[in-house]
Formats: structure tokens, C-alpha cells, sequence
């Protein structure tokens, strides 16, 4: 991966680029074009919305426009998401500790897939102690302190010091996907309408140039592609969102929650101790309230899987259950 353990990355906008933050930008660019270039046209013309939602009184409307409405919460959600996602980037999520001892590092040591460079509140790379949050990131080749995990879609490492920030940047995204495929399947809609089908080939001639050959099939393209992008979206940062609550009612951080499967593979699900000297095989929940709520969630969890789970558990000396990430 790195050709010397000199190297390491200040921030998220530090070379070399991840594949998935490139993507990530692109997508974002295509979401923003296609929402104010696009399906935003859809709305002013439609006579379903302006009779829906427009109120007269005396003949006055006294509701703004549909499309001003529409156009302020997309200003503002875009705004939030590039804002945060610069600030989760730019912000340094080095270990303080580390960075103010500024030891020389080592440049022998080959890191391994799978082998932790940090063992035992010691990290090999940066020769220095650490504490029990940090972890020395790969990717970035640095210590994190208060590791939760590394966004390839950020290029940076989402830790303590910018969770928050992250949590507030998938909330947003997930928001504004949302609001998309609704614009998106509300611009589709026009088309299979009989009563606005003109009006959704008339707003297309003005969108797209006159040159542009099958303009309606043109029109169709974007939005089967828009609907489909929102969808894709939507449905991936939901399943983020879902996931990072779950981490908070099991008070675990994302690292702690894989290292904890790992170790659970070797036992049984049954098997679970309040006094058990090994903190992996302890139930997840303390709080008996946030044990009742995951209870009710990992019911309908498996209600809503297609097919079960092997229960076949490799066997371990169950002494051995040490294990440093």
C-alpha cells in the first residue's frame, strides 16, 4: 500500500484518492444536477400541485410556491452535506498523545492484512503507548484516537473528535435522497398521466436542447436514472443510519462491534454470562432498557430474513479470549 511508513494522511483531501471519494463526489455532482436541473422543472408546471397546494384566499395565494419550497430545502440539505463532509474530511483525528511525542517512526515495520499494528496500548508504527480507543488506521497510517472506523467514501477516518459530524452527514444525505426520488417519481408520474403527459413532453423540450434526438426518450433516460440512483442511495445510507442507532443503543463503537462478532462465531448465541470474566462474551446491553429495545429490533430482524442462519459454532478453548484490534 505505502512504499514507506513516513508517509502518513493529514485529512481526507491528502493524496492519494480512494476510488469510493471520487465516486462519492460524482454522485453528488449527478444528485444535484438532476434535482435542480431536472425533476425541480416538473413542479412548476404541474396544475395537480398548484391546486393541491396552493390556498387561495381572495384570490390571493398565501402559500409560496411549490417549486420555492422544494428549492430552499434542496439549497439547504446540499449545503449541510457539503458542509459536513468537508468538516468530517479536514478534521485532524490523530492521537494528541502520538502527534506530541512526534517519535521517530519505524520504517521496517511491514503492516499485514488482518495482523493489528497496535498491541496491547503499544503501536509499532509510531512507537509510542496509546489508549484503549486509538487504533493505528492502515489506510491512513496513523494512530486514530477514539477509532470508530475508516470511510473509504470520505477518504478519512471517522473517529471521536468528527463522529458527530458523520452521524449529521448520513442523516442529511438520507434526507436529501429521499426528497429526490420523490421529485424524481413525481416527474415520471406526469408522464404516464394522460392529463399531464403534454405538459411533461413541453417542460422536456425546454430542459434538454433542440438538437437532442427522442427527446421524451432522452427525458425518460435521466429520470429512470435519477429514481434509480435516489433508490441505491437512499437504501444504502438508510442501512448506515439504522446501523450507527444500533451502535448507540449497544453503546460500541464500529470496530468493537466487528471484533465482537468475530469472537462471537466461536460461541453459541445462548451463551451469555453477566459475570463472565471475558468482556466478549457478555451480553451486549447493560442497560436493561436498551437490552428490551434491541430485543424487540433483533426480533423483527429475523422476522424479515429469508432464510436462517447456521447455528454451527466453531469450538475454542474458551481461555483464550484475548484479543487485541
Amino acid at each position: 500500500m505505502y512504499t514507506t511508513n513516513a508517509w502518513y494522511r493529514t485529512h481526507g483531501y491528502h493524496p492519494p484518492f480512494d476510488t469510493w471519494f471520487v465516486l462519492m463526489w460524482v454522485t453528488f455532482l449527478i444528485m444535484v444536477t438532476g434535482y435542480f436541473g431536472f425533476s425541480l422543472k416538473f413542479i412548476e408546471e404541474d396544475r395537480y400541485y398548484t391546486k393541491e397546494f396552493f390556498i387561495e384566499d381572495g384570490g390571493i395565494n398565501n402559500v409560496h410556491r411549490q417549486k420555492s419550497t422544494w428549492s430552499f430545502l434542496g439549497i439547504l440539505f446540499s449545503s449541510i452535506i457539503i458542509f459536513t463532509c468537508m468538516k468530517v474530511s479536514l478534521t485532524d483525528t490523530s492521537d494528541k498523545r502520538v502527534m506530541k511525542e512526534s517519535k521517530e517512526r519505524d520504517m521496517s515495520y511491514a503492516m499485514v492484512k488482518g495482523i493489528p499494528v497496535v498491541v496491547d496500548g503499544w503501536c509499532s508504527i509510531c512507537k509510542s503507548n496509546v489508549g484503549s480507543g486509538t487504533r493505528h488506521c492502515k489506510f491512513c497510517n496513523k494512530c486514530i484516537q477514539g477509532y470508530d472506523h475508516h470511510c473509504r467514501w470520505l477518504n478519512c477516518c471517522v473517529a471521536e473528535s468528527n463522529y458527530r459530524t458523520f452521524i449529521l452527514f448520513v442523516i442529511s444525505t438520507f434526507i436529501a435522497s429521499t426528497m429526490s426520488l420523490w421529485l424524481a417519481i413525481n416527474a415520471i408520474g406526469m408522464y404516464f398521466n394522460s392529463e399531464s403527459k403534454y405538459n411533461y413532453e413541453l417542460i422536456l423540450h425546454n430542459i434538454l436542447p433542440s438538437s437532442t434526438l427522442n427527446t421524451v426518450f432522452f427525458g425518460l433516460f435521466i429520470n429512470i436514472l435519477l429514481i434509480l440512483l435516489s433508490s441505491i442511495i437512499m437504501a444504502f445510507v438508510g442501512h448506515l443510519l439504522f446501523f450507527h442507532i444500533r451502535l448507540y443503543l449497544m453503546d460500541m463503537t464500529t470496530v468493537e462491534y466487528l471484533s465482537h462478532q468475530q469472537q462471537r462465531k466461536y460461541y453459541s448465541d445462548n451463551y451469555e454470562d453477566e459475570d463472565d470474566e471475558n468482556p466478549w462474551r457478555r451480553p451486549y446491553y447493560h442497560n436493561p432498557r436498551k437490552r428490551w429495545i434491541m430485543s424487540v429490533i433483533r426480533k423483527f430482524y429475523k422476522l424479515s430474513r429469508c432464510c436462517t442462519r447456521s447455528m454451527n459454532h466453531k469450538s475454542r478453548d474458551r481461555v483464550e479470549y484475548v484479543h487485541n484490534v
